[in-house]
């Protein structure tokens, strides 16, 4: 996760309608022919450029998947804080409950947010398990909510699958084969949130946020969100927006890793979240992330087309590592 620059703080939003983020009718990409699979494609690769923003519908997630994952959000963060802490992520196990610090003081950098995450649950037999490896630990999951590893699971399930679409049309949308990517996921650290944001005062300065300014490691983003809002997203021109909030669509953004395969073609993009509505607000984002002996470095087509790699290569368990150890301390201090 990159931080943007501290000024970022007292820039305010400019309301905007959604029409003014891209909105793609993702449904012809599923089964549609070449000439159409591009046109999409083109689509998305335009947006990615402008913003590394877009939102998509004809995304086929169930209304009652998407309606179910919210409702067990709620019931998880309703739970006391001592039952949410029975399932809180630790240094060495970091599946589960991460809180808001308790006295937390509202300031720049304030981080006033919880959110419970969970990976994909590996076989007992399978080989990093057996290893006790760091991103392949078991999921801690609550003992009193009926249905909510179900739940979470499904809608994991549903996330890899529009993945694997969308890798698909990002790979064409710089001119590549749709499944160039696809190697780059054969084991994939994927990892899906439960965020809770709680309303910040309404006297609140606005360089108190509940999610600081940042870009995400991943190569891209997946969110579902709620009907409040508070996702603000920053223009090229260095003007933020207020994304408001579609619970039919699905937002995605371009992650920092996606940014280093397309040698910059695509922009990993700044955006923060200020819940100022007076009401609690919750939102599930979907990180893609690849198997953790990738090296991820700008694609060698696109290195001879620009004439020159604009990023050095990084390995991702190596970055997911640094990222890991700096959400850690960000959550200490």
């Amino acid at each position: 996760m990159r931080l943007a620059s501290s000024q970022d703080d007292h820039i305010g939003p400019r309301p905007v309608s959604l029409t003014e983020l891209p909105v793609i009718d993702f449904e012809p990409f599923h089964e549609g022919d070449d000439a159409t699979r591009n046109r999409i494609a083109a689509e998305i690769a335009d947006a990615c450029e402008e913003i590394g923003f877009f939102t998509i519908k004809g995304h086929r997630v169930p209304q009652a998947l998407r309606e179910g994952i919210f409702a067990q959000s709620a019931r998880f963060f309703s739970l006391p804080v001592e039952k949410r802490a029975e399932v809180a992520a630790t240094e060495d196990w970091y599946r589960g409950w991460l809180g808001t610090q308790p006295g937390e003081k509202l300031a720049r950098n304030s981080r006033l947010f919880e959110h419970f995450r969970m990976q994909c649950d590996l076989p007992a037999d399978d080989p990093d398990v057996m290893a006790g490896s760091f991103f392949h630990k078991p999921n801690r999951w609550p003992d009193d909510l009926d249905g909510f590893a179900e739940t979470c699971n499904a809608y994991f399930a549903a996330m890899e699958e529009l993945s694997g679409k969308l890798l698909h049309a990002f790979a064409r949308g710089i001119g590549l084969p749709e499944d160039r990517l696809d190697g780059m996921f054969d084991k994939p650290v994927s990892q899906l949130s439960l965020m809770y944001n709680p309303p910040l005062p309404p006297e609140v300065s606005r360089e108190v946020t509940n999610m600081v300014p940042h870009t995400d490691d991943t190569p891209f983003t997946i969110l579902a969100q709620d009907k409040v809002g508070g996702l603000e997203v920053k223009r090229r021109d260095g003007e933020w927006i207020l994304v408001p909030p579609d619970s039919e669509t699905l937002t995605i953004n371009v992650g920092d890793m996606m940014m280093w395969w397309s040698n910059g073609r695509y922009l990993s993009n700044a955006h923060r979240v200020r819940n100022i509505s007076g009401d609690e607000r919750y939102s599930i984002p979907f990180f893609l992330n690849p198997s953790l002996d990738v090296i991820v470095s700008p694609l060698p087509e696109l290195v001879e087309r620009d004439g020159r790699a604009r990023y050095e290569p990084v390995s991702v368990r190596q970055h997911l590592s640094r990222f890991y150890a700096s959400f850690k301390q960000q959550h200490d201090e």
